[in-house]
């Protein structure tokens, strides 16, 4: 019954996305372009980026869009590819960059939008659509991004312990222990920031984790380029070839495109929302806003998807990877690939990458909760350490539907806010004009 429902969940998914993709490119590219040349220049004046409004909404956006989705996710989509007959996984990135020349303009026309309007996204949806659509979007959002992708996190910290314990021990977990040893002690983590109800320690917590796991990843990264830089134009050719002989998929979309946008939307959430609620934690005005969202954004994409196909594109030309596999299985080709070019370095970044990308994504759940449910402090804590609690116990005890759907209600969620955008930049604009 479970599987059936599984497969009739990816069975909609693969032919809404081919659908959907045309819709968030057009409606995306028409929103973002109305708002940064029409509705910017007669709704705000120019703004200079300030550094104290930069810390609070670019560690709450870095830190809840780089998780562990980043390499894993990816992954995942680069192992799909290739099992549907792609030769030339790097075509994928290449995709994915196409898509995020769209998006990124949108992520910063959706807080500039949101900052115009003074509203955080669900209350200018009702305004826009109806409240029933932003009900639908509160719930799909929360659902999206608490349970899913708190659950990918779980998921995630879950594979990279079983692999180093696999590697370095003999010992092979029972899930009972490694519910006891990993979900329980990330849960006691999050519980104690959250339960401390100090804005300044949540806030300082997300810096630290998110600015430390960027960059080691990043002095990780270089050093494997500068030790693989014989690999480099192999990796670009791989990309062209990818592009000339493209997997189609449904209504004849290039599967890599299909897959690269996806992995865009779900890591750096751009269309969401997710950006513009972030925004709300300075007084920071519109442009001034919108601007630093672009900072999380890019960030995010060249992490997720440039760094992490190059690594697997490596690892699979030396036959360190094998696709398709399993999730477990491609996490522990990627490590080993890693550990092959620098060594433990290697290994200590990923697996440091992996906790604290993970952690700053769980906490940021938390500001999003507080965002969309206006319930008293301790109701929304109460709600979210039951959601956090069923999150993990689902991860590690393989109840897999809800992630599932995560590029469902990536449709959802997207397509609403996105819609509401464009009614704003078509007619509704010209009451927030400024006088001149």
């Amino acid at each position: 019954m479970l599987e059936t429902l599984e497969g009739v969940i990816g069975a909609i998914s693969g032919f809404i996305w081919p659908i959907f993709l045309p819709f968030m490119l057009i409606a995306g590219a028409y929103m973002s372009l109305r708002m940064i040349f029409k509705v910017q220049r007669a709704t705000t004046e120019k703004a200079k980026v300030k550094l104290k409004n930069v810390i609070g909404p670019a560690s709450i956006s870095l830190g809840a869009m780089i998780g562990t989705g980043a390499i894993i996710g990816v992954l995942g989509s680069l192992s799909n590819l290739v099992g549907q007959g792609q030769v030339h996984l790097e075509a994928m990135a290449i995709w994915a960059v196409i898509g995020a020349v769209v998006m990124i303009p949108v992520s910063y026309a959706e807080t500039l939008g949101s900052k115009i309007m003074k509203k955080a996204p669900k209350e200018y949806i009702s305004m826009l659509l109806s409240p029933k659509f932003a009900l639908i979007y509160t719930l799909g959002f929360a659902t999206l991004y608490i349970f899913g992708f708190g659950g990918f996190q779980f998921s995630g910290i879950d594979s990279v312990v079983t692999i180093i314990t696999n590697k370095y021990s003999s010992m092979e977990l029972t899930k009972i222990q490694r519910y006891m040893f990993i979900v329980i002690p990330v849960l006691l983590i999050i519980a104690v920031i959250v339960l401390s109800k100090k804005h300044s320690i949540f806030i300082n917590s997300m810096t630290y984790m998110i600015g430390t796991a960027v960059v080691a990843y990043f002095a990780f990264f270089i050093m494997f380029v500068v030790k693989t830089s014989e690999y480099i134009p192999t990796y670009i050719n791989g990309m062209a070839e990818g592009m000339k002989n493209p997997v189609n998929a449904m209504l004849g979309v290039p599967l890599g495109f299909i897959l690269g946008m996806q992995r865009v939307l779900q890591t750096a959430e751009t269309g969401l929302g997710a950006l513009a609620m972030a925004a709300e934690e300075s007084d920071s005005e519109p442009r001034e806003a919108a601007m630093i969202s672009l900072l999380p954004t890019i960030i995010t994409i060249f992490v997720s998807i440039l760094v992490t196909s190059y690594i697997a594109s490596y690892g699979l030309s030396k036959g360190i990877i094998k696709y398709p596999a399993d999730s477990v299985d491609r996490l522990a080709g990627y490590f080993e690939t890693a550990t092959y070019i620098t060594g433990n370095f290697g290994l200590i970044v990923l697996s440091l990458f992996t906790v604290l990308s993970a952690l700053t994504t769980l906490l940021g759940s938390y500001f999003f909760l507080n965002q969309l449910f206006q319930n008293k402090e301790n109701t929304n804590i109460a709600i979210y350490l039951v959601i956090m609690i069923t999150a993990g116990t689902l991860a590690v005890f393989g109840f897999n539907i809800i992630f599932d759907a995560v590029d469902l209600l990536l449709f959802v969620v997207g397509g609403i806010n996105v819609t509401a955008l464009a009614v704003f930049v078509t007619k509704k604009w010209k009451e927030y004009e400024l006088e001149r």
